[in-house]
């Protein structure tokens, strides 16, 4: 393969006429209508970052708000409008075996923020090709896709956070894809969330299948698992300060827009630490799955698995830095029950993962990252697999964000990519 410097020069030629074309238009996503506020105020380097602004805002419920006028009333309120958003990304894929191109590449429909005083939600409608069931003029049972994207349910949180003695205390519903139960509630930029990553792919967690990863990543590699990695549907309790985070839920593994017989409700637990040390913002944390989970008339299955992650955000001679670093384990399946997070009974799948970003110019950022993993599947047995990762972002504005990455992956495997994505919201 040529070097990636020659392989994304055609694509980054019409990438700039492309950005100069939008450059004009007044792109604000949603939660910037509602607190007036600028995206930057809330992501560090980049979105989906969290910064600590960020992060208060979302312990808050997204209740916060700025000029955008209020319908107020005794029991009541809301934003003056919906605050919607639209994101979606144009992508240029060169592989050693094929080119991909995208536009959209992805693309998504937000809504969300302020539902009442102490109240908030969240919602995703991703636009996919859809799995189409019918028969055709003789009766017969026909399977297919669709040929146009259609809105999908992506992910939908709904939440409530009061004060109590310095703390906010809260509690939650939520039904994710693909984002497994911390989408109930996560504040760090680790990955213990797939939404929120400085660099896609570069996570101990996404690596195992503790959430969906799309893309030249491990887990695609990999290519095991239940169909489904990170679809979750939930309920549980907040409690957080500037200090430190807490959050217990009980979930099981699916998400449908219909009711679920006889559910068993898995545990997910997190605690986090998040102190400011020497110009610092910092977190680090654990994650803990447990119990057994299952829907419908199926057999109950185990949900075990454990993470821990650690993250600094700060300066380093006036340049923004980020440092990410996970570590994730899935116990391989015994005593005659399988484990969701791990189908296998030959042995333990884990993976840590190291990203650190640096700001070196106003609005220009380098990462560089890897992953390593241990995975089991059916069949197959061990699997390793490593992943190393150099990004650059550049940031046209508040939510237009250039992304150029080339992606190694060794172990077991011998493939590469190089990937340049332009995302906007708007």
């Amino acid at each position: 393969m040529g070097s990636p410097a020659k392989t994304v020069f055609p694509f980054l030629v019409a990438l700039v006429v492309f950005v100069i074309d939008i450059g004009t238009v007044e792109a604000i996503p949603a939660f910037s209508r509602q607190t007036s506020q600028s995206c930057s105020s809330c992501h560090a380097q980049h979105f989906p970052t969290l910064n600590s602004f960020g992060r208060m805002f979302k312990a808050n419920g997204y209740t916060m708000t700025g000029g955008q006028k209020q319908v107020e009333s005794k029991d009541l309120s809301l934003p003056g409008a919906l605050n919607l958003a639209l994101v979606g990304a144009l992508q240029y894929i060169k592989g050693k075996e094929e080119t991909e191109t995208g536009f959209p590449a992805s693309l998504s429909l937000y809504a969300g923020g302020r539902m009442g005083q102490k109240s908030g939600f969240l919602l995703e409608l991703p636009f996919e090709k859809t799995g189409l069931e019918g028969t055709d003029s003789m009766g017969q049972q026909i399977d297919g896709e669709s040929h146009s994207a259609l809105a999908n349910f992506g992910s939908l949180k709904w939440n409530y956070v009061t004060q109590y003695k310095g703390i906010n205390v809260g509690v939650n519903a939520y039904s994710s894809e693909g984002t497994g139960p911390a989408y109930g509630y996560e504040l760090l930029s680790t990955g213990a969330m797939g939404m929120s990553v400085a660099l896609g792919g570069v996570n101990a967690m996404g690596a195992i299948g503790l959430h969906k990863e799309h893309g030249a990543t491990l887990m695609s590699q990999f290519g095991a698992g239940h169909g489904g990695p990170g679809a979750a549907t939930g309920f549980g309790v907040s409690a957080q300060t500037n200090n430190w985070f807490v959050y217990a839920s009980q979930y099981y593994n699916k998400q449908m827009l219909e009711h679920v017989q006889d559910p068993a409700f898995a545990n997910y637990l997190r605690a986090a630490w998040t102190p400011r040390f020497r110009g610092f913002d910092l977190g680090m944390g654990v994650q803990i799955y447990s119990g057994k989970t299952k829907t419908g008339q199926g057999p109950s299955m185990d949900a075990k698995a454990f993470t821990a992650d650690f993250q600094a955000q700060g300066l380093v001679r006036e340049m923004p830095l980020g440092v990410y670093i996970t570590y994730a384990n899935a116990p391989k399946s015994s005593g005659g029950t399988e484990n969701w997070y791990n189908g296998s009974d030959e042995g333990d799948n884990s993976a840590y993962a190291i990203l650190t970003e640096l700001g070196v110019m106003e609005n220009l950022a380098v990462a560089v990252g890897y992953v390593d993993a241990t995975y089991y599947a059916h069949g197959k047995g061990e699997m390793k697999g490593t992943s190393t990762v150099i990004g650059f972002n550049y940031l046209l504005a508040a939510n237009k964000r250039c992304e150029l990455k080339y992606v190694d992956i060794g172990g077991d495997f011998n493939d590469a990519s190089t990937i340049a994505t332009l995302q906007i919201g708007f």
